[in-house]
């Protein structure tokens, strides 16, 4: 809703605008307010999430965004190690990655890239799940602000990436901006320790696209 109503907001038609834009006040009010209950309910908020296996869910986001890439005339590639198995809500992580395959094609350039990898060591191992794109990145004064809520470099109100955010620290990640030029988003996931392993993952496969 909110990244439709952030599109609605640059609608050249006044009216659009100005009702689009009523309504994100709207919803930013409500978001502040929900803000500080979610952040009291995190452990509640995370036991949605399951270890799932992510080949498989990443090539569905990837197929969900093919027809927006072949549309603007962009190659939307994807790249996932074999067997990467993150703690995650399926929802919620391809709404994040959503938010950001639909930044890196609106404000980006180039080819843009969905990957995922191991990253760490013992108990300090993760998945990182990366989305590049070949434009000129992030400008310097605005990357230590990107994730704040009415922060754009371009026609956008700056909604999208504060809500990816969100989704990926809901299921105990943390999503950063690791390079500015060129821009590369990384979303940083749990991985399931051996008492959260209760029966198998999520099936999924290693895809290179």
């Amino acid at each position: 809703l909110l990244l439709r109503l952030d599109e609605l907001a640059t609608n050249p038609d006044p009216d659009t605008a100005a009702e689009a834009e009523a309504a994100l006040e709207q919803a930013e009010r409500l978001g502040a307010v929900l803000d500080d209950l979610l952040r009291a309910t995190e452990e509640a908020r995370a036991a949605t999430a399951e270890p799932v296996e992510l080949g498989e869910l990443l090539g569905e986001v990837v197929a969900d965004w093919q027809p927006q890439a072949d549309a603007d005339r962009r190659l939307l590639r994807l790249r996932v190690a074999d067997g990467l198995i993150a703690r995650v809500t399926p929802g919620r992580l391809r709404e994040a990655l959503g938010v950001l395959i639909d930044n890196a094609l609106r404000h980006g350039a180039g080819v843009v890239t969905l990957s995922a990898r191991w990253t760490g060591v013992g108990p300090d191992r993760m998945v990182v799940v990366e989305v590049t794109d070949g434009g000129e990145g992030v400008p310097e004064d605005l990357a230590a602000h990107v994730f704040d809520r009415g922060i754009s470099g371009a026609s956008s109100t700056g909604v999208g990436l504060a809500l990816a955010r969100a989704l990926v620290e809901a299921d105990g990640g943390r999503l950063e901006l690791s390079s500015a030029r060129p821009a590369r988003f990384a979303a940083y996931l749990r991985v399931p320790r051996g008492e959260e392993l209760t029966g198998p993952a999520r099936p999924g496969t290693g895809v290179v696209r």
